[in-house]
């Protein structure tokens, strides 16, 4: 039979009592633990999906979806509706990355997720919800991640005294039906921020791998590891002033070139463990 299911915390809460995992080899590299669930693993309203991170047989994360089907009538006229909703369980001391308490941001590959992300304090997350209203035949789809292909969930969970923060790539259907799980990632160091789609410790990688510069014709953009956040940005001329300086404060920072008199200038992001520099032309 099918079952009407309210959109509440109270009700996305009790799903944290799942029954069954399947949890694919995990493999650690210096900080970072990393699962790639080979094959693919996908979620529907008759199969959730657990991960227990920490190996303690208590579940830190679950995706599942829930039928939605009911009635009600508006003016006069009776109304049926049938869909599903997708969503994420979060146990005590769990939340997602999100814009608000129970919506979960959509991220891309190289976000950081750390304690200074914007994450919620809902025990579920709302993946998306879609349903077709009869007999009028109008959908309604609402959710971030609905229609979603390989993007990122961040999310933190705490062990003891400990939090933890790490990714989840995923993709979910149009129509709410289905999530699949592709592989996650979590910093085995508490308090350790990571990237998304960060696979292997950061410890032990060259700066000139950690750091990325993309320059325009008005800015330059540095986007570095968490572990680098805390150098700076110089803009140098050829004489060797330092005309601009820029602190990184985030993975992605900065710096524009507006005030600054046409030529060649150096780009150099001083950092923790050594610099990376980019000739660029100011017109």
């Amino acid at each position: 039979m099918k079952k009407s299911t309210s959109l509440n915390k109270t009700k996305l809460s009790s799903y944290a009592a799942f029954a069954g995992a399947i949890v694919a080899g995990s493999a650690a590299n210096g900080q970072v633990t990393y699962t790639n669930v080979n094959p693919d693993v996908i979620a529907d309203s008759l199969n959730p999906y657990l991960i227990d991170f920490n190996g303690d047989a208590i579940p830190d994360l679950g995706f599942g979806v829930q039928h939605l089907s009911g009635s009600f009538t508006q003016q006069g006229q009776a109304f049926t509706y049938e869909g599903a909703f997708a969503y994420a369980v979060l146990p005590a001391g769990f939340a997602v990355v999100n814009p608000a308490d129970t919506t979960t941001a959509v991220l891309d590959c190289g976000v950081s997720v750390a304690q200074s992300s914007p994450f919620g304090a809902s025990s579920g997350a709302i993946l998306g919800y879609a349903a077709l209203i009869a007999p009028i035949n109008y959908p309604i789809a609402i959710g971030p991640w609905l229609g979603q292909t390989d993007k990122y969930l961040g999310f933190k969970f705490t062990v003891g005294t400990g939090t933890h923060y790490g990714w989840a790539r995923l993709s979910v259907a149009a129509n709410a039906e289905t999530i699949t799980i592709k592989e996650y990632a979590f910093n085995a160091t508490p308090d350790g921020a990571i990237s998304t789609c960060q696979t292997a410790g950061i410890e032990n990688v060259s700066v000139e791998d950690k750091v990325t510069i993309k320059t325009t014709l008005n800015d330059a953009t540095v986007n570095v590891t968490p572990d680098l956040v805390g150098g700076t940005i110089n803009l140098v001329s050829m004489t060797g002033q330092v005309v601009k300086t820029v602190a990184i404060s985030d993975v992605n920072t900065t710096i524009s070139f507006e005030g600054v008199e046409s030529g060649i200038y150096t780009v150099a992001a001083n950092l923790n463990g050594g610099s990376v520099n980019k000739r660029v032309y100011v017109k």
